[in-house]
Order: structure tokens, then C-alpha cells, then sequence
């Protein structure tokens, strides 16, 4: 019996799907308990050819252009009771899915479980904002303030039935995930959004602080336009200041490197402030020409 569904949409990723399909089907859980679902969301490049040389992948297409849509695809073609949900651009430790799956049955409160993506560039810049955004997870995940929570798809689990509870995922460019966990937080509480760092994917895409900056602005950019839709707020000041502060204390930094992360993380939040202020003539819709990228969140 199917246990776990794991979707991953496509869009021009040949040269990182094959990667990413390795690390799932590598997965320490048994043979036969999880299944790979990629979604095509019209691809142009081998993208396809490299997920057929894989003939344990289910393949499925979705013409409608949107990483969630091509998600939403996915889930109605699941077999399983767990969705679990990364992106083409990430590789999994050979323990994620037992990771999230074993929050998912100790913690019954638990509906939906996020784990820790981690940047994979060599710069300390990388590593800084990677430790960083770890803390901030475990901040934010674990607050008794629904407001702070978010969401990545390229890194989480949830509970089938929530889709029949919920309906499925908004099809807008971005941010679907965080307005997804909002609703799961409004329904069954806090509790319902769990953090689990030992389940860790590393994201290809973010090799170097100029790329994690151009995600900020992006996020940014979301958050003004599902800001209409969910009360999800950006982190204040002072809850970022105990942030870093955690981080210095945990991570053992030197004086430095503190400043040197401290730069770091006023550039990112400057990042963030543009994307949002870009978004003059309001929120994107569902379906927006406006949106000419691939969301890989």
C-alpha cells in the first residue's frame, strides 16, 4: 500500500531533475510504501526524457502554467495518505521522508511537518544566511503567533485529508504554500504547523548571496500580494534582533563574522522591502500575465 506521495513539479530542470529523482528514490522508507510523482508543466528543454529514464517516476502533465497548478495535478493522481512535496532543484538526505513521516505519526496534532532546506553555495555568506534561516524557522514554526508562519513547498509534508478539508492549493504564482498553512493554522491551531530540522533538502538553486537577495525580493513581492488574502505578516525588527542573537550564541560566531551576517541580513531584509513596495498596482491574481517565471519555492 501507497503510504507517501511525493510531487515534483518540472519546469526546464535537465539538468537537476536527475539528481533530485535519485535522492527520492533513495529513500530509506520500504520499496513499495512511497511513490514519485513528476508533473510537467510544459517543459522545453530533456527535462521529461531524464524523469522516463527513471521508470519508478509517475509521470503526469499539467498545461496550465503554474508550479502550483502542476502541485494540485499531482495531488489528485496521489495514491497516498502523506503528500509530501519538493521541488527539481533540491536534493534529499536518503532519511526525509522517514524524517517527516515519523513527526507526522508521534505528533497527532501535527497536519502539515516543513523541514530544513539548506543552501548549497561554498561562500561563509551562504553558510551565515543558511544558519540564519534555520533559526528563523525554529522560530517561527514553533510561535504561538500564527501571523509569523509560512511555507515552502520544496520542503514539506502534509496530511491528505487536509486537501479535503482545504480544497487544493491557489494556482497564483506565488506564496500558495504560506496561504495554504495559514488556513491549516486557522482550522486546527499552532500545533498543526511543525517544524523538522533532521529532515533536510539541499537547494541547488541558492549557491551564492546575490541569488538568496534576488529570493528575497521575490518573497517580498509575495508577500504584498497574499497579504490580501491571509493575516501572515513579515518578522519585526526585534524578533529578527533575537534571531541573529540565537544565532551568535548557538553558532559560537566571532565578532566578524557577526557583523559580517548583521550586513547580510540588512541587505535581505532592503531586498524583501523592495520586492514588497514593487508590487504598486496591487496583488497578483491567479493566472497573472504579470508573473513570467517559474515558481520554485
Amino acid at each position: 500500500m501507497t503510504a507517501i506521495s511525493v510531487i515534483v513539479p518540472v519546469f526546464n530542470q535537465a539538468g537537476r531533475l536527475g539528481d533530485c529523482l535519485d535522492a527520492l528514490l533513495r529513500q530509506d522508507v520500504p520499496a513499495g510504501s512511497f511513490e514519485v510523482i513528476v508533473v510537467d508543466n510544459g517543459s522545453s528543454d530533456e527535462s521529461m526524457a531524464v524523469a522516463r529514464q527513471r521508470p519508478a517516476v509517475r509521470l503526469l502533465e499539467e498545461s496550465r502554467r503554474s508550479a502550483y497548478a502542476a502541485r494540485n495535478r499531482g495531488i489528485r493522481a496521489a495514491r497516498g495518505a502523506l503528500i509530501a512535496f519538493t521541488d527539481a532543484d533540491c536534493i534529499a538526505r536518503p532519511d526525509w521522508l522517514s524524517r517527516l513521516r515519523e513527526r507526522l505519526v508521534d505528533a497527532p496534532e501535527a497536519m502539515v511537518v516543513m523541514g530544513r532546506d539548506i543552501p548549497t553555495g561554498p561562500s561563509s555568506a551562504i553558510r551565515l544566511l543558511g544558519l540564519y534561516d534555520h533559526y528563523k524557522e525554529i522560530f517561527a514554526l514553533s510561535s504561538e503567533d500564527p501571523t509569523v508562519y509560512y511555507g515552502h513547498t520544496n520542503c514539506m509534508m502534509a496530511r491528505r485529508e487536509l486537501f479535503d478539508q482545504l480544497g487544493f492549493l491557489d494556482e497564483r504564482p506565488r506564496g500558495a504554500d504560506v496561504i495554504f498553512v495559514q488556513h491549516v493554522l486557522r482550522r486546527h491551531g499552532t500545533r498543526a504547523v511543525q517544524y523538522v530540522p533532521a529532515a533536510v533538502v539541499r537547494h541547488m538553486e541558492v549557491r551564492s548571496a546575490p541569488v538568496y537577495f534576488k529570493k528575497a525580493f521575490i518573497y517580498g513581492r509575495s508577500a504584498r500580494s497574499y497579504r490580501q488574502v491571509v493575516p501572515a505578516r513579515p518578522l519585526r525588527n526585534r524578533e529578527r534582533l533575537r534571531i541573529f542573537r540565537n544565532v551568535v550564541r548557538d553558532g559560537k560566531l566571532s565578532a566578524p563574522e557577526q557583523g559580517y551576517l548583521l550586513m547580510l541580513l540588512a541587505l535581505g531584509v532592503a531586498a524583501y522591502g523592495l520586492g514588497w513596495l514593487s508590487l504598486w498596482r496591487g496583488p497578483v491574481s491567479p493566472g497573472s500575465p504579470t508573473s513570467n517565471s517559474h515558481e520554485t519555492e
